[in-house]
């Protein structure tokens, strides 16, 4: 027996068919990821000098009268030559026994006495004279002085945008040579940090301090991954 569906129920069918989404796919863009560098030189323009005053006896408070004695000289120096104070950092005194061994006996042999300083110079051309000041005055220990660039920063970023742009030029050309065109950057990664270009050397013998001290040129790089959409070349 024939069944026959009522009018409304066709028409239900047919709206209801009519209205199922269309699903598409659309393909995901090309990808290109490159690193590139880039560095920046400078001649450093600041330099930190750090020294100890030591002396060695057993009269532990005339040895800390003469370390005293000395530093003080030392930062009286340093103002005349117009150093601030607040580019001198001198530490409090440090007080060490020293021994000596006899047939596996410990026996004191003394006491070492010191104060360490650090001092920054704006201006570098200062530090040498002061080395050779330091070493003519009581002085026996100077570390190695560091050379530094007071705008490492601003240097820093201009080799961080140089590297941007080397990696466009990077991709580019490795886009033409696929047949393909770099469109836009998906993504930009920093691989680098700022950085203080620094360069240190042994002090010899303070007539020879000034005439060693050469800084140099001085490198600043950065690095950088950066993701760029790639297009065929005839889109």
């Amino acid at each position: 027996m024939q069944r026959t569906l009522p009018l409304f129920a066709l028409v239900a069918a047919v709206t209801l068919s009519g209205c199922q989404p269309m699903t598409t796919t659309t393909a995901a863009p090309s990808t290109l990821n490159v690193n590139a560098t880039a560095e920046v030189n400078a001649i450093p323009d600041r330099v930190q000098v750090e020294l100890s005053v030591q002396r060695m006896g057993m009269d532990i408070p005339t040895l800390k009268s003469e370390v005293d004695s000395i530093t003080a000289e030392l930062i009286e120096y340093l103002r005349s030559q117009n150093v601030e104070d607040k580019a001198i950092q001198s530490y409090a005194i440090s007080i060490y026994p020293r021994y000596n061994y006899d047939d596996g006996e410990q026996k004191l042999s003394g006491y070492q006495v010191s104060r360490r300083m650090t001092v920054d110079f704006a201006v570098a051309e200062q530090h040498g004279e002061f080395i050779e000041h330091a070493l003519n005055n009581g002085v026996h220990n100077v570390n190695e002085p560091r050379f530094e660039v007071s705008n490492g920063d601003a240097l820093y970023q201009q080799a961080l945008t140089q590297a941007v742009r080397n990696a466009r030029a990077k991709a580019e050309e490795l886009a033409a040579a696929a047949g393909m065109r770099v469109m836009t950057v998906q993504s930009i990664q920093e691989n680098s940090q700022p950085q203080q270009p620094e360069v240190r050397y042994r002090v010899a013998q303070a007539a020879d301090s000034a005439s060693v001290s050469l800084p140099g040129e001085q490198q600043v790089q950065a690095r950088v991954n950066v993701t760029f959409t790639l297009a065929a070349s005839n889109e």
